[in-house]
């Protein structure tokens, strides 16, 4: 004869531990879990070459779960492989409208501000995350190399700078940190830069005479 406890009837066989095992089976999801499961299945949609399918499922992971980046990424990536620019800038304009200090998110979209001619722009969106990447030496890289691109010759100075102490054989920031010192009358410090961008030995052919043309003109 069966029992009752609570709102869950048992039988002559079932217990409460029982009751408690089924609760936890139904437990609903959370967003964010239902998003991931969403973003899972996605990539396996596109990887067999279901890309719209896959596009669709991963619009309805952002509408699980809107910071889930992992799915806003992997949209963003295939909107860039479709030649969808101005959607893929809206996605990533829209994340950082909601939160600006993303640098992964910051740099992309500076990337493709800059394949679309919009230097300034790109500044601009690279400025609003600087705070949440200070310890990131190729987003300070990218930021000199844009300023240094808008003729904001002192602050690209700052931003390779700051990026070289971080990784200093970097060759190509050494030959942009001369490019700039030069640029703002700081002759001497320009061909220690230059020098340095030389004696890591990782420059391409191109760039090493480059950087050997600069130095002749120095001398």
């Amino acid at each position: 004869m069966a029992t009752t406890l609570g709102k869950v009837p048992l039988t002559e066989t079932q217990t409460a531990g029982d009751d408690v095992r089924i609760e936890k089976k139904v437990r609903m999801s959370t967003s964010r879990e239902r998003a991931e499961n969403e973003y899972r299945r996605a990539l396996g949609m596109v990887n067999q070459g279901r890309v719209q399918e896959g596009m669709a499922v991963l619009r309805g992971a952002l509408s699980e779960d809107a910071a889930h980046a992992g799915a806003r990424l992997a949209l963003f990536s295939l909107l860039i492989e479709q030649q969808r620019f101005e959607d893929a800038q809206a996605l990533l304009e829209e994340t950082l409208t909601r939160d600006p200090a993303q640098p992964q998110m910051a740099s992309r979209l500076a990337r493709l501000k800059l394949t679309r001619g919009d230097a300034r722009g790109a500044e601009e969106t690279l400025s609003r995350a600087a705070g949440a990447a200070t310890d990131n030496p190729e987003y300070r890289a990218l930021h000199a190399a844009v300023l240094q691109r808008l003729t904001f010759h002192k602050k690209a100075v700052m931003e390779y700078q700051a990026a070289l102490r971080l990784v200093p054989q970097a060759s190509v920031w050494w030959m942009g940190l001369g490019i700039s010192l030069e640029a703002d009358g700081r002759l001497p410090e320009a061909r220690d830069a230059f020098q340095r961008a030389r004696a890591t030995g990782a420059l391409t052919p191109e760039l090493t005479e480059f950087v050997e043309q600069r130095l002749k003109r120095l001398q």
